[in-house]
């Protein structure tokens, strides 16, 4: 989902897929789905040979990085603390690869405080729908074990 007016600007909702995994212990997993996501991404929508997808695979496997340490770290993050972190490792990532090679000369960290406010406000979001997600999935379980 886009953000309108600025065309970079995504939710992220099939992140929560990848948190998911991240927070089974399956980083592995995560990897792989992401750099499927950011593969076929590209291939449908004729960016694979762009920088949008140069920029997705970085910023992606810098978040799922960043969501590892986060859970490995027992510094008692919750999901919400974890999914924040992924969010602005990920926009974080972007500005950096946009910086050195997709439009090196520019100032591009003039978006830094606007990206980190909504890194901060989808990894809120992302979180939430996987908590919401897993409570419904256990309530289906349940009525499915009865």
């Amino acid at each position: 989902m886009r953000l309108l007016p600025l065309p970079f600007l995504r939710l992220g909702l099939s992140n929560i897929i990848v948190m998911y995994l991240i927070l089974k212990g399956k980083p592995l997993q995560a990897v792989l789905v992401n750099v499927t996501k950011s593969l076929v991404g590209g291939a449908v929508t004729f960016t694979l040979m762009t920088p949008a997808t140069l920029l997705s695979l970085g910023g992606g496997l810098f978040a799922i990085f960043a969501m590892w340490l986060a859970c490995v770290s027992n510094l008692g993050f919750t999901e919400i603390g974890i999914s924040i972190c992924g969010a602005i490792a990920h926009n974080i990532m972007q500005l950096f690869l946009v910086k050195t090679i997709v439009l090196p000369g520019t100032r591009v960290f003039v978006l830094t405080p606007l990206l980190l406010f909504l890194g901060l406000f989808t990894g809120i979001i992302t979180a939430w729908l996987l908590l919401l997600a897993e409570a419904r999935f256990k309530i289906i379980k349940t009525d499915s074990n009865e």
